[in-house]
């Protein structure tokens, strides 16, 4: 990390229509963009009837990744983020593509869900304007997904993601790119039932001011304002309608002649028109202005923050413990001892060290949540609350790892179904088993334990002091115990007991 300007930042948005690459630095707190790299590879539009990705579509995906990769070739992992969203976390192939993706990357993808992309679009949109009084309302429109937030003062309340984009609209109700003023309607009304559930939340009512975000409401924007419909980038539902009518006059999408429209845009436009037409009509909408920021700006925010000591994991974890109860003294005993253990073979982490330590303490942290639902099997119900909430700031791949981890702190060892980005570390799940057994009496203990650890491939070797095992012995039973267990799983534990 030696001569690495840390003030610099990129993100890569691997979005269900456009790849985006931002290059960043901050000046007095507000982004200053150093370089920008935008591609329309419209992955949903790969995806088939089967859920899974055309050869077509993953060439096309990988192909603007290698000369993506020129413009990362100085960035250090340390101070890039590449986040996948919709296609990437539906397409049932998604596994085989992303593996090529990082080889070409060098680095990992990390699969967002709809809500986090909906966090982060918030904080991207909230740097491009003062943090006014009042309240929010942003959209996102994306290929595969539309992200709805209300927030004030930089903090999002209300977070909601729709399984409806400009591409897979598109796809539905203008196949072989054929439009007419029926199927827009028919687009349109889709569209507003999907919105309908979440309307009361979202309605005018719940905020002061809208704001779009992403290519599909800007390439609006700038037709209105091509037509003289629109200015200061605001759009308005009468300019909606009125450009509807027009696009509507056309047979085929590659027929569309409306001013300021990037030819790139038309195969997207009827279906990303036809969504924010059922926004604005089903959310009272009366104008909406527009933002040049989005997704890809909120990830540089939200990494810039975790290299300077501000995590949003973090405070999820400490909502989640409040939440669910947890006994903070426990967690802090065990968290100790864990430390210790990990610090002892730093060396067999790597570079890898500092985010294995945050994912097992974060893991410490939670791993008796589901305590809050029963005792029996907590471990169980701790690890699928893991892997399925809505954790704010925290990767599909990172809340895998955890989960395993939780899962895994007692009782006999399990796997959990494979996932991409999922790699099993089973030298974390004997340090945090080792730590919480030796933490089992929920009291001060470690005074004189003097303990060891050492890993070779599949073998652990232990020290522990003789007199404490003596002063211990139901805790010594449980070492033996689980040294037992684990040679059925064939890993080898050598218990070493010192004067």
């Amino acid at each position: 990390m030696d001569n690495v300007n840390t003030n610099t930042y990129a993100a890569l948005d691997l979005g269900s229509n456009s790849f985006h690459l931002l290059i960043a630095r901050f000046e007095e707190g507000k982004l200053e963009v150093i370089d920008r790299y935008k591609e329309m590879v419209r992955l949903a539009d790969g995806l088939r009837d089967d859920g899974s990705l055309s050869k077509s579509a993953i060439a096309r995906a990988l192909d603007c990744l290698r000369r993506v990769s020129e413009r990362l070739s100085s960035t250090p992992n340390t101070c890039l983020r590449v986040v996948g969203t919709n296609t990437l976390r539906t397409a049932s192939n998604a596994n085989s593509f992303l593996s090529r993706a990082e080889e070409i990357l060098k680095s990992p993808i990390n699969i967002i869900s709809g809500l986090e992309e909906a966090r982060l679009i918030y904080l991207g949109v909230g740097n491009d304007f003062s943090q006014a009084e009042g309240s929010r309302l942003v959209i996102d429109i994306g290929g595969g997904s539309t992200e709805l937030i209300i927030g004030e003062q930089g903090r999002p309340k209300q977070l909601e993601s729709l399984r409806m984009g400009c591409v897979s609209y598109g796809k539905q109700f203008f196949p072989g790119g054929y439009i007419s003023a029926k199927t827009f309607r028919k687009a349109v009304l889709s569209a507003r039932e999907r919105i309908s559930p979440i309307g009361k939340r979202f309605n005018h009512h719940k905020w002061t001011v809208a704001v779009g975000a992403s290519g599909t409401i800007r390439s609006i924007e700038l037709i209105l304002e091509g037509m003289g419909l629109a200015n200061n980038h605001t759009i308005t539902a009468d300019g909606l309608a009125v450009m509807a009518e027009a696009m509507c006059e056309f047979k085929h999408y590659d027929e569309i002649k409306l001013p300021e429209l990037h030819p790139d845009r038309r195969p997207v436009l009827p279906g990303g028109l036809a969504i924010l037409k059922a926004l604005f009509q089903e959310l009272g909408i009366d104008e909406m202005h527009v933002s040049n920021y989005a997704l890809r700006e909120g990830v540089i925010l939200d990494l810039a923050g975790r290299l300077h000591n501000v995590d949003v994991r973090s405070e999820t974890v400490s909502l989640m413990m409040a939440q669910y109860r947890v006994d903070e003294s426990q967690a802090d005993r065990v968290e100790s001892l864990a430390v210790n253990l990990l610090e002892q073979v730093r060396d067999d982490f790597g570079s890898d060290f500092d985010w294995v330590k945050s994912l097992l303490l974060w893991s410490i942290k939670l791993h008796e949540i589901g305590l809050s639902i029963a005792h029996s099997g907590y471990h169980k119900h701790g690890a699928y609350l893991l892997e399925h909430s809505d954790m704010p700031g925290f990767s599909k791949q990172e809340q895998k790892t955890m989960a395993f981890l939780v899962l895994n702190h007692r009782k006999k060892l399990s796997s959990l179904p494979e996932t991409y980005g999922f790699d099993p570390d089973w030298r974390l799940v004997q340090i945090m088993r080792l730590a919480c057994l030796l933490n089992r009496c929920r009291g001060e203990t470690g005074e004189g334990m003097n303990i060891k650890i050492r890993f070779n491939v599949d073998d652990i070797k232990i020290k522990i002091s003789k007199q404490w095992l003596l002063d211990n012995p139901l805790t010594a039973e449980s070492i033996e115990a689980e040294k037992k267990l684990l040679r059925s799983q064939n890993i080898n534990v050598d218990i070493v007991k010192t004067a």
